[in-house]
This record gives C-alpha cells, structure tokens and sequence, in this order.
C-alpha cells in the first residue's frame, strides 16, 4: 500500500493509535512489557525445568546415562528469548473526552468513529 492508502484505510479504521486526541502513556505500556515478560521468563523456566526432571527420571528410575546426557544438554542449551510480540495493548489517555484508554494498534475501532479525528488532518489544514 503507499501512502495515501495507509492514510485513507486509517480514517476508516478510526484506531485511537491514529488519533489526534490520543496521549500515549508510554509507563503504563511499559509495566505490560514487564509483565509480559515476567510470565515469558517464568513459563520458560517451568519448561527448562520439566526438561531437567525428565532427564533426573531417565538417570535414576532407568539408569540410562545417554537419555539423560541429552536432555540435559537440552536444557542447558535453552535460552530466553523475549517476544514483544504478545503485549500488543496500547496505553493512553484521550485528550478529548479526558479519560485513560487502552487499544491495539491497525485494529478497527466502531466504537470511536464519531470522534475519531486523523493526527495528520491537523497538520494539512
């Protein structure tokens, strides 16, 4: 798409992130990112950690070095890495209306098309 569809697909979405009356709370956002991250690390330490027992099963109930030589490599191989991916909520504040919202962004908002204004709409007139 160049740009003046973007911009045009835009004014049709009505998505706060577009919005000229939108303030973005750039600490509210942050805290998501933390708290993402935080449930990220934890779930990969719970699977690390299923891997490590696996391999402490295969070595003490079965006596199999080998099975256990590999899952602990396994294990010891992982690495975190973290997906911002999955914190895709937006933070502000509506300037008109005064109040905190929260959106994704390039996502359809029927809810706000009566007072969606387009942020470069400003600029052009």
């Amino acid at each position: 798409m160049d740009k003046e569809s973007i911009y045009e697909f835009q004014k049709i979405d009505c998505n706060c992130n577009d919005c000229k009356f939108m303030i973005r709370n750039q600490d509210k956002k942050n805290k998501s990112l933390e708290l993402h991250h935080k449930w990220q690390l934890d779930y990969f330490n719970v699977i690390k950690q299923k891997l490590i027992d696996k391999a402490v099963w295969w070595k003490k109930r079965k006596n199999d070095i080998e099975k256990w030589d590999l899952l602990m490599s396994d294990a010891e191989s992982m690495k975190f890495v973290f997906d911002k991916s999955t914190a895709v909520i937006s933070y502000g504040n509506c300037s008109k209306f005064n109040k905190p919202i929260s959106f994704i962004p390039n996502i359809c908002q029927i809810e706000t098309q009566k007072c969606f204004k387009h942020r470069k709409d400003e600029i052009s007139s």
